[in-house]
């Protein structure tokens, strides 16, 4: 039994007992007719039909983007060979289209990501093709079509409301067209003095057949397909290197689990996992990897197993010029194999993602090379997030022109009002505003509208989560940061940033707990990392190690950006079981230095505690190191 993240299409015949009511035996002879243009379909799409039942058929493919196109030629096929098709023997399919977990025992698939496919399937008009917000995240901005978003839909013996979106009817872009292998032959009859037209739909139909050297000539002849405008991901099969050749099972389990852990970044198109099975044990050329697969990135790795030891390396290159772009490697000795498999498919994700991960930092390079002329909305997110990251009022402000860019360009792309709220809230937090009522009520503004246009995206609730705590909305911030955490546990950056959420609602040791878990997935982390780690120590009441982490990351010399972290650490040194007042007043001095208005008032009124009792202890521990009223 094997899981794993799969594109399942569900299709059936809308009325199919009405019209075998009518004509058993016209309806069941169109039926069969009708099935071989999905089959047929399907199988130019390079998917694979798992399950037949009567009228219904249900596929399962290596891409979503290729199940959504499929889907849509199918309904576009059936709709010419209805014009002439007597009344009584027209038939119309609805289709299903979901992307979601599966398990894949033998030759069938089961589990959830199906079922939701076969609800949406019951959703969809005669005619017509719902999609699950997963699939609309990973197509709206490369498909050329259309959809209406119709809502959350509590389906059918589905526990969590599914978002649905509708494909608009339209036609196909041409150059999908052209290349339809199912309506080609028909066209053909059509165009047959067009030798041009005969040649590029061989040389389309023998691409699919032809092997990867024969695939590679094909692109230098008759050009390359475009590519996703967003980052897209190939996973390679993990080869296991070990003596006895024995530990495959594991380095197929890394590679599945890293497949789905990295689906989970929205921003990110990960293929699935079935799209890269056929280079498994094989050597590869990643660049042709790259272009068969139209992916800017490609992971591989290997396991090594020996006595009680087990060693991972894993690698990200760029899939357009094959050069390293990061690797590593993870010693681990073997105690339960699972939770090595976890934490070390983890710790890749967790190293690769996040606003300042490897991934991120290899985006920017790329798209430091793209005409500003021809930006998307991603591309100035991406910007965004490059100049937000500085932490200085001048990029905080130019961070925001670009968040505005990007929702001028797409006004319901959700990330953009994230980004927003997320600049908003760095003013509020730095005292960049002459405002900070205002600022923050346009923080919690701009984080509510994220969530209203996306909340299955984790970066939304956590924006929503942030604006709600410095709002004193304790409830509603722990909802979302829970509902972020929920949605990505593999973000680094959410679990050390949500040490603010539980140092200010009395979770000060589950705060160390979780940042320490962050330090782990990124051993690349930023230098705040320690800082919110040493600010969680001393709220643990853990003085000792409080100074220990913040001397760490915090010089002789304190700088205007290590100001916030200042107070825990005097408090640290004036707590009665260390016993260094003169340390502590010489950090309140420094202190004094870089804000000669700095107090205990002034810092209470920006520290969101959710309870009296917890205010007070922080106030209490404030004076005893010698801070101003």
């Amino acid at each position: 039994m094997e899981r794993r993240l799969a594109a399942i299409l569900a299709a059936d015949v809308a009325g199919y007992s009405h019209l075998t009511e009518l004509n058993d035996e016209v309806s069941t002879e169109t039926l069969r007719s009708y099935c071989s243009v999905l089959e047929s379909a399907i199988a130019a799409h390079r998917g694979r039909v798992f399950s037949k039942a009567g009228d219904s058929v249900v596929a399962e493919f290596p891409s979503i983007v290729e199940a959504i196109r499929c889907a849509v030629e199918i309904q576009h096929e059936i709709a010419d060979r209805n014009t002439s098709v007597s009344k009584e023997r027209r038939m119309q399919f609805r289709i299903g289209v979901n992307l979601g977990d599966v398990i894949a025992e033998d030759s069938d698939v089961y589990g959830t990501g199906v079922n939701v496919a076969a609800r949406l399937e019951q959703l969809a008009e005669p005619g017509g093709v719902c999609i699950s917000q997963t699939v609309y995240e990973q197509v709206r901005k490369i498909v050329e079509m259309s959809f209406q978003d119709i809502g959350d839909i509590h389906l059918k013996n589905i526990e969590e409301p599914v978002r649905v979106y509708r494909i608009l009817e339209g036609p196909l872009p041409w150059f999908r067209k052209l290349f339809s292998r199912t309506r080609g032959r028909r066209r053909l009859a059509f165009h047959a003095g067009l030798a041009v037209l005969v040649l590029s739909l061989i040389a389309a139909a023998s691409y699919v057949a032809a092997p990867p050297a024969m695939r590679t000539a094909f692109f230098s002849h008759f050009g390359r397909l475009s590519m996703p405008e967003r980052p897209a991901i190939a996973i390679l099969p993990f080869s296991d290197l070990s003596a006895t050749g024995d530990q495959q099972y594991l380095a197929d389990g890394i590679t599945e689990e890293l497949t789905t852990a990295l689906a989970k970044f929205p921003d990110l198109l990960v293929m699935a996992r079935n799209s890269t099975l056929g280079y498994k044990d094989k050597p590869v050329d990643i660049r042709q990897v790259g272009r068969e697969l139209h992916v800017h990135y490609v992971v591989e790795g290997t396991i090594q197993h020996a006595d009680q030891n087990v060693r991972v390396t894993a690698q990200l290159v760029d899939a357009g010029t094959g050069s390293q772009i990061w690797a590593d490697r993870y010693d681990r000795h073997v105690s339960n194999i699972f939770d090595i498999r976890d934490e070390i498919t983890r710790n890749i994700a967790g190293t690769l993602m996040g606003t300042n991960g490897k991934l991120a930092d290899a985006e920017l390079a790329r798209l430091s090379t793209k005409d500003p002329n021809s930006f998307t909305a991603y591309d100035y997110l991406m910007r965004g997030w490059q100049e937000w990251y500085k932490f200085t009022r001048e990029d905080n402000l130019a961070a925001r022109d670009f968040f505005e860019k990007a929702r001028t360009v797409d006004p319901n792309y959700a990330r953009a009002y994230a980004g927003l709220a997320w600049s908003y809230s760095s003013d509020y937090d730095f005292e960049w505003t002459d405002d900070s009522d205002k600022t923050l009520k346009l923080a919690l503004d701009m984080a509510e509208t994220a969530v209203r246009l996306d909340g299955n995206d984790y970066h939304n609730q956590w924006a929503l989560g942030w604006a709600c705590l410095f709002s004193r909305q304790h409830d509603k911030a722990l909802a979302s940061y829970q509902r972020a955490r929920d949605l990505n546990p593999n973000d680094a950056e959410l679990l050390a940033e949500m040490a603010n959420l539980l140092i200010y609602t009395g979770q000060a040791g589950q705060a160390v707990n979780q940042i320490q878990e962050a330090i782990r997935l990124n051993p690349f982390h930023a230098p705040w990392y320690l800082e919110f780690l040493g600010w969680a120590y001393a709220e643990a009441d853990m003085p000792d190690k409080a100074i220990e982490t913040l001397e760490q990351t915090i010089g002789p010399d304190p700088n205007e950006d290590e100001l916030w972290v200042l107070p825990s650490l005097a408090a640290s040194y004036a707590d009665p079981k260390i016993g260094r007042p003169d340390d502590a007043q010489k950090v309140v001095q420094q202190m004094l230095v870089l804000n000669p208005s700095v107090s205990i008032s002034e810092l209470q009124a920006r520290s969101p505690y959710k309870t009296k009792d917890l205010l007070d202890r922080w106030v209490a521990r404030m004076r005893r190191a010698g801070i101003p009223e």
